[in-house]
């Protein structure tokens, strides 16, 4: 390749340039090694050497979204976005928008919808428009992104459907001054919902600093309730916890997509970091995978309706059948 022609690292091995937090071991496995690939914006046809990858864009406006030799999350994420299932893909934004302390952030879900928005053609486009629909900034860890998933996404994405959720809010006690930041917040009801992990809330100090926290919060009115691992694995502790949060919140969980079956085994997937095998299209699921929340038992017969009818036409799509 001739000198002259400015060429851009991009795709998979970016995110691993731009340090995006959690990627491995998560969606990607932690000894993957990306092989180089660069763009270069130009309609012109290129020579591509055995040794390396090379893509051609010419999208009006994309050679902006580079830094160095280097394209910037927002046009990466456009990149990428194709080879992820829109969960890892919505997990991904979200990690792409994480707290970094002491700095800016990586990228804002902001930034990513204005290049998706500009960049009409690239290939990832509709598929990431999509998925910045359900992102949020200022997720502290991995855990509290895969948490606001299983709450804040659609039915038909598998989750809660709990849509005021955001992350990390600012609360400032009226009575001492106190601050202090809600991993997830409902404004509506003044619910703070906290991840509270093995490594960071079990020892004695912490414990007792988590009490006096959750009792200077609920002296002015708020609510707290503190999630663990175990709650979002356990399907039964994962099931009473979406019946509290939604008796707290006032917004009743029912069912009325026919896809939350498939979508809500891919969260778990996903929480257990099985998304990293490949799970057959024709793999019926059970209700006994899901939660039995109020609708189930109805579009459960929609769904296997669907399932037979994709067994006998594989080349089709999971597409909505009555039930019988």
């Amino acid at each position: 390749m001739s000198d002259f022609i400015e060429k851009y690292l991009c795709g998979k091995p970016a995110l691993d340039y731009w340090g995006v937090p959690s990627l491995r071991n998560n969606i990607e496995p932690a000894n993957m090694y990306f092989e180089e690939e660069y763009v270069i914006f130009t309609s012109k046809p290129v020579y591509r050497p055995d040794r390396a990858i090379i893509h051609t864009c010419s999208i009006p406006g994309a050679e902006k979204y580079v830094s160095g030799k280097v394209c910037t999350l927002p046009l990466v994420f456009l990149q990428v976005a194709h080879e992820y299932s829109i969960h890892e893909l919505i997990y991904l934004g979200l990690q792409i928008c994480s707290y970094r302390e002491g700095n800016r952030p990586r990228c804002t879900v902001e930034e990513l919808r204005t290049c998706a928005e500009e960049l009409r053609g690239h290939r990832g486009r509709r598929k990431a428009l999509r998925a910045i629909r359900y992102l949020d900034n200022n997720s502290r860890s991995p855990m509290e992104s895969l948490l606001y998933m299983f709450l804040r996404l659609p039915n038909a994405l598998g989750g809660c459907g709990f849509n005021e959720i955001t992350f990390n809010e600012k609360i400032i006690l009226e009575e001492n001054g106190k601050v202090y930041y809600a991993d997830l917040y409902v404004p509506s009801c003044k619910l703070d919902i906290e991840y509270d992990s093995e490594e960071y809330h079990s020892s004695a100090s912490a414990i007792l600093k988590d009490e006096i926290r959750t009792a200077n919060l609920e002296s002015e009115g708020y609510q707290v309730i503190s999630v663990s691992f175990s709650q979002l694995a356990d399907l039964k502790a994962f099931q009473t916890l979406a019946r509290q949060l939604s008796q707290l919140i006032g917004k009743r969980i029912y069912i009325r997509a026919r896809k939350f079956f498939e979508n809500f085994v891919a969260l778990r997937d996903l929480l257990q970091k099985k998304g990293l095998r490949i799970r057959s299209r024709f793999r019926k699921i059970h209700r006994r995978e899901v939660p039995q929340f109020s609708g189930v038992k109805t579009m459960y017969r929609i769904y296997i309706a669907a399932w037979k009818r994709l067994t006998r036409h594989p080349n089709y799509s999971l597409v909505l059948t009555r039930a019988p």
